[in-house]
């Protein structure tokens, strides 16, 4: 698996196996939480596979799972010496360090922005990569910026989705992991579509009597 395919699927594969266990992360089998281990391109490791030896787990709410996941997504074995010998990780100590960096709420907002611009500008680089022009107003299906409530415009299989807007005209987009790495799609929205001029020589009959005739057919086009 690619390294981009393996972040876009890591997380949402750590919460299902929460979910299962019920919120007891030592009754996730340990073939399953092996599945999630993984080896990067620059030689740092993941150590998700680690999920079912978490301690102190029981009481975490969703959001700090999904912090504690993160943590251990990316580390470098020169932080983990011996990790085949992990037998158990304490949840809250780990969610505490992380705790640390951040001073105050202020830092955490600060993050936050800070991730909305990071995912807005990487998908935007993304799309401009296919589509060869710049494009802006990266937004989700509400018309919202990428934000926690909206999963940063990531579903729970990994895909990307929401809008862009390119020469005033707005497209809906899916980036999406595959074997080969992602995959991107868009196509004009239907309220921009339907604003557009007609095509060349479209609904214009020849003559009035197959004007009277005719029937307008639906427009398709894309971009």
């Amino acid at each position: 698996m690619s390294d981009a395919a393996y972040q876009a699927k890591y997380l949402s594969m750590a919460r299902l196996l929460w979910d299962c266990s019920q919120g007891n992360p030592r009754d996730i089998p340990g073939d399953y939480a092996e599945h999630l281990s993984h080896t990067y391109a620059d030689n740092d490791i993941s150590l998700v596979s680690t999920i079912d030896r978490f301690e102190f787990a029981e009481t975490l709410e969703p959001e700090e799972w999904d912090e504690a996941v993160e943590l251990l997504s990316k580390v470098s074995e020169d932080d983990w010496p011996f990790i085949e010998d992990i037998t158990s990780i304490n949840a809250e100590e780990l969610l505490h360090i992380y705790d640390e960096d951040a001073t105050d709420f202020e830092d955490f907002v600060e993050d936050n922005l800070g991730t909305a611009e990071k995912i807005e500008k990487g998908l935007a680089a993304v799309i401009q990569s296919v589509l060869g022009e710049p494009v802006d107003n990266i937004r989700g299906a509400s018309g919202g910026y990428p934000n926690s409530a909206n999963n940063f415009l990531q579903r729970p299989d990994g895909t990307f989705a929401g809008s862009f807007t390119h020469q005033k005209h707005k497209f809906n987009f899916e980036i999406f992991p595959d074997e080969n790495g992602w995959t991107v799609t868009y196509r004009l929205d239907a309220a921009t579509l339907d604003g557009l001029p007609p095509l060349h020589n479209e609904d214009r009959p020849e003559d009035d009597d197959k004007k009277k005739n005719q029937t307008k057919s639906i427009r398709n086009r894309s971009w």
